[in-house]
C-alpha cells in the first residue's frame, strides 16, 4: 500500500478496541457495508485530503453520507502530519463485526501506516469513546471550558461533547457566529483589534483558530439546548430548593448565632472592629455542599479561609432567566455525568491509578 494517488486509497478494519489490533492480525469477515457507501467515502476522503479541508468544513461535507446511510454511523478524522505538513482523512463506517477505516493519501505525503510511526504520547492525551482527545485541544479546553468541574472531568466531557457534534452537527449561521464573537470579546475586553491581536497572540492562536473556538461555544449552547429540551419546567420543580438564594453570615472567629438579626448585627460588629467576617449572597447550588441545607452554623470555606457560617435567609427559586440559565447548565451538568458513567476512557499521559475512573 504506497503512499501515492489511488493505491493509497484504502479499506482497513478494526476490531474493538481498534487502538489495540495489531498490524499482524487479519479479519476473515466479509464487510457488510454497501458498496456505494465504500466508494462514496472514498471519494470523499480524496476531495477533503486534496482541498485541505478544515475539520467543521468536512463534517459538513460527510453529511450526506450520514444521511443516506445512518447504520453505518460515519465519523471523519483529520490528521496533519508534522513531518511534512500534509494532511490526511479517514472517514470512519460502523459495522456489527467492527470498524472500517476510508483514507486517502495523496503523493508525496506519507500513507496511513507510516503516520502510526508517531507515537500516542506525542499527540494524544485520551481516548474517550471512540475519540481521541489531543493535548492541544485539551489544554484549550482549561481556559475555555464554561463552568467549574475536575479537572480530568472536564477533559473528558470536552471529548464526550466533541463526539456528540461529530454525530449529530447543529448548523450555526453567520449572523450568530458574530453576535457570539463579538460577545466573546466585550467579555474578555478584547475591544479593539489591536487588543484582540495581542490576545490571540499571548495564547499562540490565529485568528481561524479564534472563528473555530466560537463556532464550538456556539454549537455547544445548541447542544445544550437540545439535550434540555422541554423538559426544564418539570426538572425544576423536582430540584427546586437547589436553586434557593441564600443569605449566608459568616465569621472566622467564633460562631454566629443562627437568627438572623442577631447574626448581622454580630457580623457587622466584627467587621468594624477589623476581624475576617462577612456575609454572602449566593444561590444554593452554587454554595458549599454542608451549607445547601444546613439549619444551623457549620464550619465551612469561603474565599479561601476556613469559617463558621449561617444561612440566615433562604427565598425560595423563581424560574426567572437568570435561574432558567443555571437549570440549563445544571441539566446539561447532569448529562454529561450519565455519559461518563457509561464511557470507556483510556488516558495516554496520566497515571493509571489517578484516572482509572473519572465519574
Amino acid at each position: 500500500m504506497g503512499g501515492g494517488g489511488d493505491r493509497a486509497a484504502h479499506h482497513r478494519r478494526r476490531g474493538r478496541p481498534a487502538h489495540h489490533a495489531r498490524p499482524h492480525q487479519r479479519s476473515h469477515h466479509v464487510t457488510t457495508l454497501d458498496p456505494a457507501l465504500l466508494d462514496a467515502a472514498v471519494t470523499l476522503v480524496r476531495e477533503l485530503t486534496v482541498d485541505r479541508a478544515g475539520l467543521p468544513e468536512a463534517r459538513r461535507r460527510l453529511t450526506p453520507l450520514r444521511e443516506r446511510w445512518p447504520g453505518a454511523d460515519p465519523a471523519v478524522v483529520r490528521d496533519e502530519e508534522v513531518a511534512d505538513g500534509s494532511v490526511s482523512f479517514d472517514v470512519l463506517l460502523r459495522e456489527p463485526a467492527g470498524t472500517v477505516s476510508v483514507a486517502y493519501s495523496p503523493t508525496p505525503a506519507l500513507p496511513w501506516p507510516l503516520r502510526g510511526a508517531v507515537r500516542h504520547s506525542d499527540h494524544h492525551l485520551a481516548r474517550v469513546g471512540t475519540r481521541t482527545l489531543r493535548v492541544g485541544e485539551a489544554l484549550t479546553a482549561l481556559d475555555f471550558l464554561w463552568y467549574d468541574h475536575e479537572v480530568l472531568a472536564r477533559l473528558v466531557d470536552t471529548g464526550l461533547v466533541a463526539e456528540e457534534l461529530e454525530q449529530h452537527p447543529v448548523e450555526v449561521d453567520d449572523d450568530e457566529l458574530q453576535a457570539a464573537a463579538d460577545a466573546y470579546r466585550r467579555a474578555k475586553g478584547l475591544l479593539d483589534a489591536e487588543s484582540t491581536a495581542r490576545w490571540l497572540a499571548d495564547r499562540g492562536l490565529t485568528a481561524e483558530d479564534f472563528a473555530d473556538l466560537i463556532a464550538h461555544t456556539v454549537a455547544v449552547a445548541r447542544l445544550r439546548a437540545r439535550v434540555v429540551g422541554d423538559r426544564l419546567p418539570e426538572w425544576f420543580a423536582a430540584h427546586r430548593s437547589t436553586f434557593d438564594r441564600l443569605l449566608i453570615a459568616w465569621t472566622a472567629e467564633g460562631t454566629p448565632p443562627a437568627d438572623r438579626a442577631t447574626a448581622l448585627a454580630a457580623v457587622a460588629d466584627a467587621v468594624r472592629a477589623g476581624r475576617a467576617a462577612g456575609t454572602l449572597r449566593t444561590v444554593a447550588v452554587a454554595a458549599p455542599p454542608e451549607l445547601r441545607d444546613a439549619t444551623g452554623p457549620v464550619p465551612t470555606t469561603i474565599a479561601g479561609t476556613a469559617v463558621t457560617a449561617v444561612v440566615v435567609d433562604r427565598e425560595p427559586a423563581v424560574l426567572d432567566d437568570d435561574t432558567r440559565a443555571l437549570v440549563e447548565r445544571a441539566m446539561f451538568d447532569e448529562w454529561l455525568a450519565q455519559r461518563r458513567a457509561g464511557t470507556d476512557v483510556e488516558w495516554f499521559w496520566l497515571p493509571r491509578d489517578r484516572t482509572t475512573r473519572v465519574r
